[in-house]
């Protein structure tokens, strides 16, 4: 799919009639937030480097390692014990605070003489059912570690197997990717241009009229987001945002 780019109009560039192409980097967060991918370094290609890559996955004597479905669904029900674990620890640690916090409470009271003030039976009151219920999210915390502990221990023994023999084959396959890209980039008679987005999460660069990818990735916990982008600058001045909805998410293992 071409990314046909958006004109832009909210800034002037004057680089000898070269057009601009702003690319604007950002994820949304749990909160709903729009968060900028500072610091993202930003690649215009021209040439595609997918159409080598799957060129030399077709001439390979041997296919790619697939991921099996079932590595990735024990790698995702690892991620929800570990989640649910973290859960618990967060309820137990609220809980604990608590009861520390009515201790001393309760030790200033009887500093003062006032043990058999209804505020200290009250306050003891509440310390009985904290304990109960300290114990309780302490039993559950552990628990719960305990099975995000085994259930990683399984994902991470897999995971190791897959990617080992997936970085073997793709060192074979993928050796005369440099030169294929060099051919590749004389042929084009254009250079690779590399930028990096600023704080706000936006690169301005410079490039020549025609056509090009944007080649980026930004990795999180469990997964890389990959962009590789065709598109077309034939304005002054155009943007193109990167995010998930563009991105090709490959799984981390």
């Amino acid at each position: 799919m071409k990314y046909l780019l958006v004109p832009f109009m909210g800034l002037i560039f004057v680089a000898c009639g070269q057009p601009h192409l702003v690319v604007e980097a950002g994820l949304v967060n749990s909160d709903g937030e729009r968060v900028a991918l500072s610091e993202l370094p930003v690649r215009l290609l021209p040439y595609d480097r997918d159409a080598i890559f799957d060129s030399l996955r077709a001439a390979s004597p041997t296919p790619e390692p697939s991921i099996p479905p079932e590595v990735l669904a024990n790698r995702q029900r690892t991620e929800r014990a570990q989640a649910t674990w973290r859960a618990a620890e967060k309820e137990w640690n609220i809980v604990r605070d608590s009861l520390r916090t009515l201790n001393q409470q309760l030790q200033g009271m009887e500093d003062r003489g006032e043990r058999e003030s209804s505020q200290h039976r009250q306050g003891v009151a509440l310390r009985n059912r904290l304990d109960s219920r300290e114990r309780e999210t302490n039993r559950t915390r552990q628990a719960t570690f305990s099975t995000f502990e085994q259930l990683q221990k399984v994902s991470i023994t897999e995971s190791d197997s897959i990617r080992i023999a997936r970085e073997q084959w793709a060192d074979k396959a993928f050796a005369n990717f440099g030169v294929a890209a060099a051919a590749r980039l004389a042929q084009s008679r254009e250079a690779e241009i590399a930028d990096t987005t600023d704080a706000r999460g936006i690169v301005r660069i410079a490039v020549p009229r025609g056509q090009w990818w944007l080649y980026s990735r930004y990795t999180l916990p469990h997964e890389e987001l990959y962009w590789n982008l065709p598109i077309t600058v034939d304005s002054d001045s155009a943007l193109i945002t990167i995010d998930a909805s563009n991105a090709e998410s490959r799984p981390i293992l």
